[in-house]
């Protein structure tokens, strides 16, 4: 028997037949109810000392942020997950200015990330400025991760990342001034900023550039990453 969690086994799908699949390390963060994250260092997942590596979720990035469930405050799943998403948008309805966002919560007992990014692409400015600040997080978050590791790919998956659209230039915008890794080696041509605000998929570019992208495999990276591990035992 093998066990593995979700992230890590996401990270290893999209590896083996995703958008890191020409790549031999890699980095996925997995957006959901929470935060999670996968790392993959010569084709297999990296477990660190006790199991525990990759824990993006719970990198900081504001040090007097929101409390987090892991003790600390400011953890980057509380502004990436769907559930921070959530937790966001009741804030600007107590606030008193987010009209669409109170009217979309009364109406609708399930209130939820979706919704928001509905209302965000259909140009609601507090359900944007959520969405924004989604970005804004992950690209502090990964400006970090990149600055300490320097791999040519970081894959964002999980079912916020559906919500590309709404968060990836805030991403984008981001990382050049918190990175100097980022700054020297991101893509020169067809800004990966641009292709961001189009939703679109990264493509693979020339060694020793970091490429952003979202994930391919969607909700099936994970079986993909578990049919894999036996292959790897």
């Amino acid at each position: 028997m093998i066990l593995e969690n979700d992230a890590n086994a996401a990270a290893l799908g999209e590896k083996w037949l995703g958008a890191a699949r020409d790549l031999d390390d890699m980095c996925m963060l997995t957006l959901g109810t929470g935060v999670g994250g996968g790392l993959v260092l010569g084709g297999r997942i990296f477990h660190g000392m006790t199991g525990m590596a990759a824990e993006f979720g719970h990198f900081t990035v504001y040090p007097d942020g929101h409390p987090c469930n892991c003790g600390n405050r400011g953890c980057v799943e509380q502004y990436a997950s769907a559930t921070a998403i959530v937790r966001m948008a009741r804030e600007e309805i107590a606030g008193g200015s987010a009209t669409q966002l109170a009217r979309a919560a009364e109406s609708d007992p399930e209130f939820s990330a979706k919704i928001i990014y509905n209302l965000a692409i259909q140009g609601d400015e507090p359900a944007r400025d959520i969405f924004r600040r989604v970005g804004e997080a992950l690209g502090i978050v990964l400006a970090d991760i990149i600055n300490g590791l320097n791999l040519p790919m970081y894959v964002i998956g999980g079912g916020v990342s559906s919500a590309w659209e709404a968060f990836a230039p805030a991403i984008f915008s981001t990382l050049p001034r918190r990175s100097m890794v980022y700054a020297a080696t991101a893509p020169p041509e067809r800004t990966q900023a641009a292709a961001g605000a189009a939703g679109e998929v990264q493509p693979r570019t020339a060694a020793r550039r970091t490429i952003v992208t979202r994930a391919l495999m969607g909700s099936d990276a994970g079986l993909y990453g578990a049919a894999r591990l036996p292959l790897l035992a």
